[in-house]
């Protein structure tokens, strides 16, 4: 599929500008396995890049602005590479404008402008980070393109990586408005075929771990319901955890309490009776979930994917009960699944509230584990669910496009 979304980016370029694109950069989309909102709390996550992905084809030019266009909602951007103006709140056009703002925090002014066209098969809004992917390809094509100069590499190593993962962040914390943590961008960029990714938020010591030979499928079923991240529920959940950390920074002042990853299951269970009874439900989730990140890389280890998987399921009860992220469509699909063909476990994708349902399924078992969640989801909910079957993929790249490449596409 990504061989379709990469045609689909460099008709568009040769379609909007006329000329020839010069860079391709590819991102991946990304689901979480384990590890539902503790990236921002300091804890430990687990996710994987899939096999859909965003694809920005463009050129760098002599002009002292951008222009962008999204042959997916054959919509267009322009706007000046000094005092870049937000826009819209929610639209793509912030998150393109996003990445150009913060990479030149980071590694200073560009030395040219940019035509870009982008195509994606990453469903929008469903939990599969195709803000993060959008932001990654955008990335990566400006970096392999060589406008920063010396001062930005063109190929990245892990530390590279890492690095441009929080220059990503902060695009999507500081300017697009969404308090996201590093889950998100970490993914798309680091991920590996048929591995599942571990990360440590707060000492960012990560490792890959392969899911197994044959891997299993990564089945996304998408409730056909939207949400939008910025709509204030992933900073109010954000605010309910921050709440928690400052109730034991008044009680303990002498320990050293930054975030919830610091508190232990001795201290909820101590303060439980005097805890707001909101926040002692997130505080809750997120600590049980770091267990099962930590439990859940062990099983993979081990090659225990049915360990794995009731993680996965327990994860999703902890989401929809504790921190009450999930929503009826979700919990439909759920339910489904746990009686379908090949099922290892599943949970709510993303930030939750609506979207995709991420489900470890038999890899030989995924067609048949599709049809029982479609049929037994429209009985429930009255429509049928998107259904994505997709596989551990590789993390982020660009290539510099050849006179055959642009041929192909009628330039």
């Amino acid at each position: 599929m990504s061989l379709t979304v990469r045609d689909s980016a460099l008709d568009a370029f040769t379609r909007s500008y006329s000329a020839r694109p010069e860079v391709l950069g590819l991102a991946p989309g990304r689901v979480e396995l384990l590890g539902n909102h503790t990236d921002y709390n300091g804890g430990l996550v687990m996710a994987a890049a899939i096999d859909r992905f965003t694809a920005v084809a463009g050129r760098m030019t002599d002009k002292r602005e951008a222009n962008s266009f999204t042959a997916d909602l054959d919509q267009r951007d322009a706007f000046p590479l000094t005092d870049i103006p937000r826009g819209e709140a929610g639209s793509w056009v912030r998150y393109v404008r996003g990445v150009a703002w913060a990479m030149q925090e980071r590694f200073g002014l560009m030395d040219s402008g940019f035509d870009l066209a982008m195509a994606g098969d990453v469903p929008i809004g469903a939990g599969l980070s195709s803000s993060a992917s959008v932001q990654s390809a955008v990335a990566l094509f400006l970096l392999k393109s060589g406008v920063f100069g010396p001062s930005a590499p063109s190929d990245l190593d892990d530390a590279a990586r890492m690095d441009l993962a929080h220059v990503l962040r902060r695009s999507e914390n500081e300017f697009v408005g969404v308090g996201s943590g590093l889950l998100d961008q970490f993914s798309v960029l680091f991920g590996k075929e048929d591995h599942a990714l571990v990360l440590d938020c707060r000492s960012l010591a990560y490792e890959r771990v392969p899911m197994g030979d044959p891997a299993p499928a990564i089945v996304v079923c998408d409730s056909r319901t939207s949400r939008r991240l910025a709509d204030g529920k992933y900073n109010e959940r954000r605010a309910e955890c921050e709440r928690v950390v400052a109730y034991f920074q008044a009680l303990h002042p002498n320990r050293e309490i930054t975030q919830l990853r610091d508190l232990t299951h001795d201290d909820l269970t101590e303060e439980w009776p005097r805890l707001d009874p909101v926040g002692r439900l997130r505080a809750r989730h997120v600590l049980t979930e770091n267990d099962r990140v930590s439990h859940g890389a062990q099983a993979l280890k081990g090659g225990d994917l049915a360990a794995f998987g009731r993680l996965m399921t327990l994860s999703h009860a902890s989401s929809r009960d504790d921190f009450q992220n999930s929503s009826r469509e979700l919990d439909f699909l759920i339910e489904v699944a746990q009686a379908a063909p090949g099922f290892l476990g599943g949970k709510l994708s993303g930030a939750g509230w609506a979207g995709c349902t991420v489900n470890l399924v038999e890899s030989d078992r995924a067609s048949a584990f599709a049809d029982f969640v479609k049929g037994g989801y429209a009985k429930l909910s009255g429509q049928e669910p998107i259904i994505h079957i997709c596989h551990a993929a590789v993390g982020a790249d660009a290539e510099r496009l050849t006179a055959d490449d642009a041929e192909e596409h009628g330039s």
